[in-house]
């Protein structure tokens, strides 16, 4: 019984979780406060939480497992920011004010592109709402990887890819295994990038 009111109320939440990612994302993308982002992050983790409980329906632990693990990798990732702020507290943000009008429009062309391929090109036995999650995950992916300097944002867009990878194959065969896996590969690549987020800023000077 638990398990269908999980399955009914994942199902009715699962879209506006979709659209949370972008949201999240956006702000991950747009604002250059670190604690701005380590938030959205946290937020886009509960949201991915609430569309892996409509796959795991019989199965809600493994939804909040995975929600649990995002949290970890936050928590590592807001350590190495604390360690940055305080190795060169003058640090830049990564992007100015400027550069704030070209995001947006290429934030909002490659969204569009994505709902436009999610409609006409949709994933196999992938529901229509997951689906869209997954291009607009792998769209996030994109935009971190290809345009951001900042290691920790690289990092989320390869985790935002993991996830896409993660939802489209859970929603073919919803293995523990497999989702064991990718939790482990998800947590170390968190760690890598914590290290490394801490490794690329150099000293301030005195």
């Amino acid at each position: 019984m638990i398990s269908i009111w999980v399955g009914r109320l994942s199902a009715w939440a699962s879209t506006p979780a979709v659209w949370g990612l972008f949201v999240t994302g956006a702000i991950i993308y747009i604002v250059s406060q670190w604690h701005v982002r380590l938030v959205a992050l946290l937020a886009q983790y509960f949201l991915i939480g609430i569309l892996f409980s409509r796959l795991f329906a019989d199965r809600p632990e493994m939804a909040l497992v995975k929600m649990l693990v995002g949290w970890l990798i936050c928590g590592a990732l807001h350590l190495s920011a604390r360690i940055r702020e305080e190795v060169n507290p003058r640090e830049a943000p990564r992007h100015g004010k400027a550069e704030i009008p070209f995001r947006l429009v290429t934030l909002f062309t490659l969204t569009v592109a994505a709902a436009m391929a999610a409609q006409h090109y949709p994933l196999p036995f992938v529901p229509p709402d997951l689906t869209l999650a997954c291009y607009l995950l792998a769209v996030l992916a994109l935009l971190f990887i290809g345009t951001e300097a900042d290691a920790v944002v690289v990092g989320v867009g390869l985790l935002n890819l993991l996830t896409a990878l993660d939802l489209f194959y859970s929603a073919q065969d919803p293995a523990i295994l497999v989702t064991g896996m990718i939790l482990i590969i998800e947590l170390l690549v968190g760690l890598a990038i914590s290290y490394l987020a801490v490794r690329q800023v150099p000293e301030g000077e005195p």
